[in-house]
């Protein structure tokens, strides 16, 4: 046999054996990656885990009698970008309360975040002031679709593991966010530190088409133990958006660890929304019928983050028994802050007489809903708020509940959808909801959360309040 010949041969045999132990590679893998994402909780405990009120008010940091809730929506880095900016304009505006100086920022009690806007709210309740150094250059100025398909595409070994039936590309996601971002930090390290705000990131359960929440009241229903759980795995479940990543499962361990529902859940309710949102949950105490909790996008469910205010507020009676149940005490002013980077659609897109392309119909499959359904939300919040101002006005003077005889509140929205330059606008809303922004889109968004901010008027009625309460306020004695 002449020399090409053999090198021929074993050209052939080594490439029969490459393939023979990637066959046997792949059958095994299969079988092995299969990775539990949650772990089980011991033995159930009213009092353990990231629950509110395991993270107290605090003179220097956040009261409970200015109790600011905020909402970071869905939409991509656009959104993370456009909660930053917001963020660092509250850390800008300076307060007095209470006799104590301080940032408006430090006064953020609780954060409903999701999908792109659950990246920075997970940072910021992680690091702190840390955000305001470095968030840009670990997260906002980097294209993270590229470092994922990266990831996928030049490892051999996700190549193997995404064939196995239990793993999929939001696995993949979850482990750049950890090694890159969150820095392998869990559940646990936020309890530690017991420092508001406290973040409620959402997801979507893909049985019930409920909101999920990152919590351990939502994770004793699973008899789970939501402390163990990386941060990297809830913010990659928020945003699982279909055809783009995988769901991202949760193992249902009901019924392991002593769990006792409370009286909230098991009661009869009176209304639509709070008959729903118990139904939602008690299914998860059923791990037969629901062994596993298949999570995607949060936006899907509730893009802007305030349908969980309403629908929290109908489970569980009325706003006096929903901040009672955060352990709130003295509140004086309620504020609610809702961050929306929502798109509306192209009318360009549609022109030719043509019809659109998958791409184009999987698109508008998930925006049509989701914008419907935040404008929805938006408005419903704006009535629920004012019959809410009337209900505390209304009550008997020497009412002792949560909320001080002099309460009030705020409902200040930073929304890109309420730019009024045609030109500016229409900037904006071609900012693609992906995971990769241009510097020059991220400074436009920057400047953007400033400026409308600055112009609600219920902020500047905060403000307003704010100083002449400050101005009436006599200063604490020494």
């Amino acid at each position: 046999m002449d020399a090409p010949s053999e090198q021929l041969l074993g050209i052939a045999r080594w490439a029969t054996a490459w393939l023979f132990l990637s066959l046997l590679s792949l059958a095994t893998g299969c079988q092995y990656v299969r990775p539990t994402m949650n772990e089980p909780l011991a033995r159930w405990d009213a009092d353990y885990g990231y629950r509110s009120t395991n993270l107290p008010p605090s003179k220097t940091g956040s009261s409970d009698s200015l109790f600011i809730v905020a909402s970071f929506s869905g939409g991509g880095a656009r959104a993370s970008a456009l909660s930053y900016g917001v963020l660092r304009e509250l850390s800008r505006t300076q307060i007095r309360w209470e006799g104590i100086d301080k940032r408006l920022v430090d006064e953020l009690n609780i954060i409903n975040a999701l999908s792109g806007g659950s990246f920075t709210a997970a940072y910021y309740a992680l690091y702190g002031d840390r955000i305001f150094h470095d968030f840009e250059y670990r997260f906002l100025r980097k294209d993270w679709e590229s470092e994922l398909r990266s990831r996928i595409l030049r490892s051999p070994s996700n190549w193997l593991r995404l064939w196995s039936p239990y793993f999929g590309r939001a696995h993949v996601f979850s482990e750049l966010l950890d090694e890159a971002l969150f820095d392998g930090h869990t559940y646990g390290d936020l309890v530690a530190q017991r420092r508001r705000p406290m973040v409620f990131i959402h997801a979507s359960d893909m049985a019930s088409l409920a909101r999920f929440e990152f919590n351990q009241r939502q994770f004793d229903l699973l008899c789970s133990d939501l402390n163990q759980l990386r941060i990297s795995v809830a913010t990659a479940s928020s945003a699982a958006l279909p055809l783009i990543l995988s769901p991202i499962s949760m193992t249902n361990y009901a019924g392991q660890c002593g769990y006792r529902p409370p009286a909230a859940l098991l009661e009869e309710k009176t209304t639509a929304w709070g008959r729903q949102r118990a139904n939602e949950l008690r299914s998860y105490l059923d791990p037969r019928k629901r062994p596993y909790v298949h999570l995607l996008d949060g936006g899907l469910s509730d893009n802007i983050g305030m349908r969980a205010v309403l629908e929290n507020t109908a489970y569980i009676g009325d706003l006096e028994s929903t901040f009672q149940s955060l352990g709130a005490k003295r509140i004086r002013k309620l504020v609610y802050l809702m961050v929306s980077a929502e798109t509306t659609p192209d009318p360009k897109q549609y022109t030719l007489n043509e019809i659109p392309g998958l791409m184009r119909v999987s698109k508008a499959l998930v925006d049509i809903p989701i914008n419907r359904y935040s404008t929805d939300t938006a408005e419903l919040m704006r009535q629920a708020v004012s019959q809410w101002r009337r209900e505390l006005r209304q009550r008997p003077p020497d009412a002792q509940r949560i909320f001080t005889p002099d309460a009030e509140i705020y409902f200040i929205t930073v929304s890109l959808a309420e730019i009024e330059d045609a030109v500016e606008h229409a900037r904006f809303m071609n900012i693609p909801t992906n995971l990769a922004l241009t510097d020059d889109e991220l400074d436009h968004l920057l400047l953007a959360a400033s400026r409308l901010l600055r112009k609600d008027k219920d902020f500047q009625r905060l403000l307003h309040d704010l100083e002449a309460d400050a101005t009436a306020t006599p200063l604490p004695s020494r």
